[in-house]
């Protein structure tokens, strides 16, 4: 491929953020947990990124549901997540209850409890108090969510990518340890530095009396592909 300059702005601009926010993070299928982290109808997980957090819950032996981590009547949360951690796990028996004025929710999104609801005078629906959807699906033993309503399936996002790692049986391993890392930098100088090994010789000059630590990439649909 041609040569390209990507800008500063790609890594300093407010408006170049959240442009990734709007295009990017609220368009794309994002591998948000292990589907053994939710083993039970009724456990949950949830998924937070830049202004958006996301309920997800198994609703069946194979099903999930997903939603805005956000009430329909005020906008607070419906679950916190504790201080100094990631993400939210639990069990919710049958409904989330709203920690402000007690709206409660099934586990399908469904408002299924509001306090003196006669007030409202017959503005209130189905359709204005349900949670907003989000897309959900699994591969590869992984939850995976998309915000987008009218975003491609997951099959169709991991082609060809799904088709070279099946082989591996990923949902049959499970994850022995995670360290989550803050970085003080925009993530795609972060994402950057893992992605190639081209500061190898630079930066892990040991690393050279093992072998020759140039690599190839090439393009697996919308996916990369290096060794």
């Amino acid at each position: 491929s041609e040569p390209t300059t990507i800008g500063v702005d790609a890594y300093i601009s407010e408006d170049y953020a959240r442009a990734e926010r709007d295009k990017l993070w609220r368009k794309v299928w994002q591998q948000i947990g292990r589907v053994e982290e939710i083993p039970e109808v009724g456990s949950y997980l949830t998924y937070d990124i830049l202004d958006d957090s996301i309920i997800v819950v198994r609703t069946g032996p194979n099903e999930f549901k997903a939603h805005h981590n956000v009430c329909m009547h005020r906008g607070r949360k419906l679950v916190d997540t504790p201080a100094g951690a990631k993400n939210a796990t639990g069990r919710a028996r049958k409904s989330f209850v709203c920690g402000f004025h007690g709206w409660t929710y099934g586990l399908d999104g469904a408002c299924t409890h509001i306090r003196e609801k006669d007030d409202w005078q017959g503005a209130l629906s189905e359709r204005n108090t349900h949670l907003r959807p989000v897309n959900v699906d699994t591969w590869g033993g992984w939850l995976w969510i998309n915000m987008d309503p009218d975003c491609e399936p997951l099959a169709d996002y991991l082609h060809p990518a799904a088709k070279i790692l099946d082989a591996f049986g990923l949902e049959n391993m499970r994850c022995k340890w995670r360290k989550w890392c803050h970085f003080d930098c925009n993530w795609k100088v972060a994402l950057e530095a893992f992605i190639e090994a081209y500061h190898v010789e630079g930066t892990h000059p040991q690393l050279m009396a093992d072998g020759d630590f140039h690599m190839w990439s090439r393009a697996r649909g919308l996916h990369g592909h290096n060794g």
